[in-house]
Order: C-alpha cells, then sequence, then structure tokens
C-alpha cells in the first residue's frame, strides 16, 4: 500500500499529465464542416480556406478558427486599434490582427513575413474569423511558426537592452 505522500505526489504527476494534454487539430473544408459538425463537437477544428471563399461567405465562417494562405501586402498600425496583416490577392483583401501586439509585433513574426515578401510568397495564418477578420492564433511561412501569444525572451526579441561596456 502506497503512503499518503506518495499518493498524493502520484495524483498531482497524474492530475498534469492529464491537463497537459493537447487536442490535435482537425482540418476541414467548410463544407465537410457543415455536414458533419455533431461529429466534430469538442474537438479542434480548423476549417481549410481560401481567401475568396472566406470573403464571399463571410457569414459562415464567422465565429469559427480558419486557415488559409495568401500574401501579405501590408503589416503595421496604421488606421486600426492594434497591429495587424492585411492578406491580398487581386483585388481581394482581408485584415488580421492580434491584441498581443498592440503597436509593434515580435521580431520574430516581422522577420518571418519580410522573409516572405522578400521570396514573393504566401503566409498561412491560423485563427478566429471575427467581425473586422481574423484574430490571429499563428502565423506560418517556410517551416516557421509564430505565436503571438507566446513570447520567447532571448537575446532576438525587443526585452532585453543590450549595452556596450559597463
Amino acid at each position: 500500500m502506497l503512503g499518503f505522500k506518495k499518493t498524493v505526489l502520484l495524483t498531482f504527476f497524474m492530475s498534469i499529465q492529464i491537463g497537459c494534454t493537447v487536442k490535435e487539430p482537425v482540418y476541414m473544408d467548410i463544407d465537410t464542416f457543415v455536414r458533419e459538425q455533431a461529429a466534430h463537437v469538442g474537438a479542434d477544428v480548423v476549417i481549410t480556406a481560401t481567401l475568396e471563399d472566406v470573403l464571399s461567405r463571410y457569414p459562415l465562417y464567422r465565429g469559427k478558427k480558419i486557415q488559409l494562405s495568401a500574401p501579405a501586402d501590408y503589416f503595421g498600425t496604421a488606421k486600426f486599434w492594434t497591429w495587424y496583416i492585411l492578406l491580398k490577392e487581386e483585388d481581394r483583401v482581408l485584415r488580421c490582427y492580434t491584441r498581443y501586439y498592440r503597436i509593434k509585433a515580435s521580431n520574430h513574426a516581422l522577420n518571418l513575413l519580410r522573409r516572405a515578401r522578400s521570396k514573393k510568397e504566401a503566409i498561412t495564418v491560423t485563427g478566429v474569423l471575427r467581425n473586422d477578420g481574423i484574430d490571429i492564433e499563428k502565423i506560418y511561412h517556410d517551416g516557421v511558426t509564430v505565436r503571438p501569444d507566446i513570447h520567447i525572451p532571448g537575446i532576438f526579441t525587443d526585452d532585453i537592452l543590450f549595452r556596450s561596456g559597463r
């Protein structure tokens, strides 16, 4: 029989393991999601879409986690309450924003966007579609993923001030 301390420790570690279980996302298009919605209750559903389809059927996508790829036409803070990215294909434009970058994005995000722009390649954005655009959960390009809600301190971020000398 286990002692009281061992039982408490075992319960603690088991609860940590259960609490840290991450749901694997289920990727599908909007039509499949609408048909099979009941089968995916409680799942982390990510709806894959094109910029054209999201803009043409906006109400159907609103409030859902979506993922789409398009070139980033602009990123900054001009005339909006927080930092954002404009995805643009032809004359179709969609704003993607995050409250975690109020004035300036992290260097990781900026470098990812600059790399994609210099290569003239699309970025992939995952987030929840709101009335004013996609609330970004993560940005992806060329094997690099940036999550605005996770701040990684280190030598490549703005949070450390390096001074020469003493």
